[in-house]
């Protein structure tokens, strides 16, 4: 995770010299996130997007820091609140942020689905897919809708019948993806290189298992 954050941090940093008071807002987000504090980036991120109410940006980076806080405990009895708010948000911002939002929305499906695997894992895998399908629907060259879904279906692979081979397949291409990203709008996401990296090791051997 701190690897992740510290990617995303590189990312987004800009020089000091001649930033808006929003640039400057965001980078300290990532910061105090950077550091450690969820809590203190959210309020920063809540006040820009506040200022900046057409900038779906902002909210992006809220709604995503509360989901990945939420995967460090899942069972905790917060999240389902957080999954419930983080859906409101994400609901509003579909139309305009388009793949990257259907990205965060099937992470947040994924989180809710942690909160009772026994209960709630028939129902919203196939929510959580149609999202990922969705993102790739409208960028099939999308590196976090690749890794997403293909991350997805082999850690699903216990669970039910994968074609780990297609799964990994989608992970080498998102991989790739990775390095040729390009967008002009600042704090655009670029997070996931390094979580398809750890899935690809984790992954890789048990493929190949079953040849030897």
């Amino acid at each position: 995770m701190k690897k992740v954050l510290l990617l995303i941090f590189s990312c987004c940093s800009l020089m000091s010299f001649g930033q808006t008071t929003y640039e400057k807002g965001m980078q300290k987000a990532m910061q105090e996130w950077q550091g450690g504090n969820s809590q203190g980036a959210l309020a920063i991120l809540e006040r820009i997007a506040d200022a900046n109410p057409e900038d779906w940006i902002p909210a992006y980076y809220q709604v995503f820091i509360a989901i990945t806080h939420g995967f460090q405990n899942p069972q905790d009895e917060a999240v389902e609140e957080k999954v419930m708010n983080n859906r409101f948000v994400i609901g509003r911002w579909l139309a305009q942020g388009g793949e990257e939002w259907y990205v965060l929305q099937g992470m947040n499906e994924t989180l809710d689905l942690m909160t009772d695997p026994m209960n709630k894992g028939m129902k919203q895998s196939g929510v959580i897919i149609k999202a990922y399908e969705k993102a790739l629907e409208l960028n099939p060259a999308n590196p976090r809708a690749l890794y997403s879904l293909a991350s997805f279906y082999l850690h699903s692979s216990k669970f039910m019948k994968v074609d780990t081979t297609y799964c990994m397949g989608l992970l080498n291409k998102a991989i790739a993806q990775f390095d040729q990203q390009k967008s002009e709008v600042p704090f655009y996401p670029k997070w996931g290189k390094e979580w398809a990296l750890k899935t690809q090791a984790s992954f890789a051997n048990q493929q190949e298992t079953p040849n030897k």
